[in-house]
This record gives structure tokens, C-alpha cells and sequence, in this order.
């Protein structure tokens, strides 16, 4: 395997050394995590995500964008309504199922 992981900045290199336990990795197994699961890694940050894609380009690879199961998508989006809902109500909205935003109305 030739070394192009090196090229890399310490920085973003060495957060990827974490995530993969191991010294050495392929552009492919980097572009494969996704920009989602990539910005979440501990020592990485939007400006190392930049860093990291043009480092992959610079490898001919582009970063994936996982596809998610909808039942997944699904779930999630009922988690953030919920959520919603509740700092809603936590600021004095009444909030009910099939309500438009636009006719919601702050109770006293």
C-alpha cells in the first residue's frame, strides 16, 4: 500500500488513526464514513472536513453521502417533531397533532 495517507495533515490523520485503530487507511475507507459520521469524529471539525475532502479529491475519491433506511429517516424526524413540540409547550405554545405552525397559539 502505497502511503498516501500521509499526506494528510497530523491533525486530521491522526483523528482518523483513532477512528480506525490502526496507522494506515485508504482513501476509500475514509471517503466511505460519509461527511455526517466523518464531522462527528473527535479532532476533526468543519475546517478538518474541508481538509480531508480536498484530500480525497486530491485522490480522485469523493466523499460519500450515506443513503438512510426510511424507517431510520423516519424515526428521527419524529424525534426532532417531538422535541419541537416540547420546547413549544415549554414556552407557553399549545401544540396539537396536525396543527399548522402558522395558526399555533401561545396560552396565558
Amino acid at each position: 500500500m502505497d502511503r498516501v495517507y500521509r499526506s494528510l495533515p497530523t491533525t486530521q490523520r491522526n483523528a482518523l488513526c483513532r477512528h480506525f485503530e490502526r496507522a494506515d487507511f485508504t482513501p476509500e475507507e475514509v471517503a466511505a464514513l460519509g461527511r455526517r459520521r466523518l464531522a462527528r469524529l473527535e479532532g476533526i471539525g468543519n475546517k478538518g472536513l474541508s481538509v480531508i475532502e480536498v484530500w480525497l479529491a486530491g485522490q480522485g475519491v469523493v466523499l460519500a453521502e450515506p443513503v438512510e433506511n426510511p424507517s431510520t429517516l423516519r424515526r428521527r424526524m419524529e424525534s426532532r417533531l417531538a422535541r419541537a413540540a416540547s420546547l413549544l409547550r415549554a414556552h407557553g405554545y399549545e401544540v396539537e397533532p396536525g396543527q399548522m405552525i402558522g395558526v399555533m397559539q401561545k396560552t396565558d
